[in-house]
């Protein structure tokens, strides 16, 4: 009796396999890149304030959000590029 398995090399399956590991190194890229964006930025405001003597961590501050920002902006227009 012949069982009717699909065969794991197919075509169609290789092809769904390459756009699936496709798209989750798209999104891991993208979220790296945001998350390198906003520790770079952090960190040069944690300079700045140190080289400052700032008693208040403004701009930490400052360059953290402005890196968010930055971050959800590229995010945006990556997605609009479809």
């Amino acid at each position: 009796m012949k069982k009717n398995n699909p065969d794991p090399f197919s075509e169609e399956r290789k092809s769904a396999l390459k756009k699936q590991s496709s798209g989750f190194l798209k999104y891991s890229g993208m979220a790296t890149q945001m998350l390198g964006t906003i520790l770079l930025f952090t960190y040069g405001g944690y300079k700045l304030d140190e080289w400052q003597q700032n008693k208040v961590p403004v701009w930490t501050l400052i360059l953290s959000l402005v890196s968010i920002a930055a971050s959800l902006y590229m995010l945006i227009r990556s997605f609009n590029k479809k």
